[in-house]
């Protein structure tokens, strides 16, 4: 590993990733608001013992889960009638937590794909995802789209019994709840935002890529096309990587763990580096692993970091994932206490490495033609 030279090239470009690790502002003892009807919502959880016309903060988001409207019942979790599960193909690692996904639209609206690439979801829009380790409920993250057009999110932080589910938007970090023994982190609000913010319209995974390959489940692209929820039918509903098996996982893995920063968005965080995101529009099936931008943008390209000899790493230098920026900030995380800010990959709450998927992406770049 050329982890020490990595260690000391990266503190002039810190900045570039400080924000990921800063905490947001709680919101505990924010005003509340009468729920006003410039947020469509399903009905909360009938049993849920609270008032949730008074449980809205300021700025749009509960207090309670129990009133954002994913529960008809919060005791024994039973999902409202609307809201509609999904997995996509490819998870976002989340250091070893099992996943559960949901997505609500307003009654009678649509998701706008007329840019098949950057879908735009209409206002009242709900999502949540809820994190389980061992076992156990540990969060619930939460967006919601207002009236106006901006999102607002939160994470709400599960008590010991599962009984109800409250706003931290400070994050915690959680001792021995890691895949190998470590931390888990709930992240602060303002975590979330550098990734998410590197989509058009935010959200993260409902996209026609990881609902259109093989292996999404649920609320599927297919399905959505189907149910008449888009308004501009996809032309395929059924996607694929190209490539053979090792190419396709590590395609997989670079898409959704580092696409959402790393793609020509304005708003996107590595916008000005390698491109990692595989647009859907590219997808014809026709085409091969070197027409995507994400390998043209990465294979023997130069990255930001130098090696131990003074050599520039490229992103993906074939041949050699101990010599791509790809491979070493993907299989490393920095110290315990240590911001992440740009020596890892995700740079954010994640304080274990994907064994599997760096893996498959070693695996992958071994393939791959020497650069010249």
């Amino acid at each position: 590993m050329h982890m020490r030279r990595l260690a000391l090239a990266v503190p002039l470009l810190a900045g570039t990733w400080a924000a990921c690790s800063s905490d947001a502002a709680s919101t505990p003892d924010d005003p509340v608001r009468d729920a006003g009807p410039d947020v469509a919502v399903p009905a909360p959880a009938v049993d849920a013992g609270l008032d949730c016309t008074k449980d809205l903060s300021a700025d749009g988001v509960h207090r309670h889960l129990a009133c954002t409207g994913l529960y008809a019942s919060l005791a024994d979790k039973t999902v409202t009638d609307g809201v509609r599960p999904y997995k996509p193909a490819e998870e976002f690692w989340s250091d070893g937590a099992q996943k559960q996904r949901w997505l609500w639209l307003p009654p009678g609206t649509k998701i706008d794909t007329t840019n098949g690439d950057e879908w735009t979801f209409p206002a009242g829009t709900k999502a949540w995802k809820e994190f389980v380790l061992g076992g156990k409920r540990i969060e619930t993250r939460h967006y919601v789209k207002l009236d106006d057009g901006t999102w607002k999110h939160t994470t709400y932080r599960w008590n010991a019994d599962e009984s109800d589910a409250t706003r931290k938007d400070i994050g915690e970090k959680i001792a021995g709840l890691g895949p190998d023994g470590g931390t888990y982190e709930v992240p602060a609000s303002g975590a979330c935002d550098d990734c998410h913010r590197g989509r058009t319209d935010q959200l993260l995974g409902i996209e026609a890529v990881n609902l259109g390959l093989p292996g999404a489940t649920g609320l599927t692209l297919d399905g959505l096309a189907a149910s008449g929820l888009l308004t501009t039918a996809p032309a395929r509903t059924t996607l694929a990587f190209p490539g053979d098996a090792t190419a396709r996982a590590a395609l997989g893995f670079l898409h959704t763990n580092c696409g959402g920063c790393h793609n020509g968005n304005p708003d996107a965080k590595a916008r000005t580096r390698a491109h990692f995101l595989v647009r859907p529009s590219e997808l014809t099936g026709t085409e091969a692993v070197t027409d995507l931008e994400l390998y043209r943008d990465a294979w023997c390209k130069d990255g930001h970091l130098t090696e131990d000899d003074g050599t520039t790493y490229k992103y993906i230098r074939g041949g050699a994932p101990e010599r791509s920026i790809a491979s070493v900030l993907s299989g490393f995380r920095v110290p315990e206490g240590e911001d992440p800010d740009d020596r890892q990959m995700p740079p954010v709450v994640t304080r274990a490495v994907d064994v599997a998927g760096h893996d498959a992406l070693d695996a992958w770049i071994r393939t791959l033609p020497p650069c010249p």
